[in-house]
């Protein structure tokens, strides 16, 4: 009888996974048939490179940390 080793599953990002998951469905339904069905090859990478784009226009944006800033 084969013996089983319970693990122990993180869940600590599930709720964000499901938020992003369901972001990107909206886009990509929100997308014109045109894109959405378009055969040119490559075409499935230029659409998610483009929902990869308008989710990160949509996240707050922060000022980065440029060489020299001191926050002494």
């Amino acid at each position: 009888m084969p013996k089983y080793r319970l693990a122990m599953i993180d869940d600590r990002l599930l709720e964000h996974w499901e938020h992003e998951s369901a972001a990107r469905a909206r886009l990509r339904d929100s997308l014109p048939a045109s894109w959405r069905n378009d055969p040119r090859p490559n075409m499935d990478a230029v659409r998610e490179l483009y929902i990869e784009a308008m989710l990160r226009l949509k996240e707050p944006h922060v000022r980065p940390v440029a060489i020299g800033d001191d926050d002494r």
